[in-house]
């Protein structure tokens, strides 16, 4: 994820969030619920649906079923291979992982 696509996001839920303020100081439950609410969107911005075919010869991670989960490198014949195994969404393990190339200020 780039810091372009956090910062229009960010934007986007200012929009529509409507902090409180009390005496010209941001309520700090308000803060709580920004911050909570973004970090909610960033762990399932990283997920697709099952109706998006994985690119081919990219490692992801499969939720399959309720609970389980396993990773895949290769899907050939994407709809009866996630039918198969009941792929309920998938990530890019690559997403998942932290970018240690960019540090928030």
């Amino acid at each position: 994820m780039k810091i372009e696509d956090i910062e229009k996001k960010s934007l986007e839920y200012a929009k529509t969030a409507t902090p409180s303020c009390v005496f010209g100081d941001f309520d700090k439950y308000a803060i709580a619920d920004a911050f909570e609410h973004g970090a909610n969107w960033r762990i399932n911005s990283v997920w697709h649906e099952v109706s998006e075919e994985p690119e081919r010869n990219r490692i992801y991670l499969a939720q399959l079923g309720d609970s389980a989960f396993d990773t895949f490198y290769d899907s050939k014949n994407w709809v009866n291979f996630s039918r198969g195994i009941n792929i309920q969404r998938w990530a890019y393990v690559e997403d998942l992982l932290p970018n240690k190339q960019e540090e928030f200020i």
